[in-house]
């Protein structure tokens, strides 16, 4: 950027879109390197993609990766997380209630509304938002 924008010209370029962040944590119970931790992982992939072909998955993926979940971090304590479109919070915390580590009390999640404003992704975002009619109110 090479010149001086005005403070209405940096706010009209905000996109403004409401999504959901959900962060996930693994419980006591998580195994992944058993037979049935195996078959969640395969399970929870799956899931993650059936929710890329619906158009709601944003982005997906571990936190920190290579690195084991700190539990005693003051801001990030989780291990994972994902990026969805849903009308409402309510919405998104039901789609999270089904992720397939969480139903079998593997891990917790916590369900955050996230307001897009910048990046290349705002676009893309745009039209997942648009798709799925986010209810969420802006109130910038």
């Amino acid at each position: 950027m090479t010149r001086h924008l005005t403070a209405a010209q940096v706010y009209a370029r905000m996109a403004c879109l409401p999504m959901f962040v959900v962060l996930m944590r693994p419980t006591d119970a998580y195994e992944p390197d058993s037979a049935a931790g195996r078959e969640l992982m395969r399970a929870h992939l799956q899931w993650q993609l059936e929710l890329e072909d619906e158009g709601r998955l944003f982005a997906a993926g571990p936190l920190n990766y290579g690195q084991p979940v700190s539990t005693d971090h003051p801001i990030v304590n989780a291990g994972g997380m994902y990026i969805i479109a849903a009308a409402t919070a309510a919405e998104a915390e039901r789609i999270a209630a089904r992720e397939p580590f969480g139903a079998a009390g593997w891990r917790t999640h916590v369900v955050c509304t996230w307001l897009l404003n910048e990046g290349v992704a705002r676009d893309r975002a745009a039209d997942v938002v648009e798709h799925f009619g986010s209810g969420v109110p802006f109130t910038g």
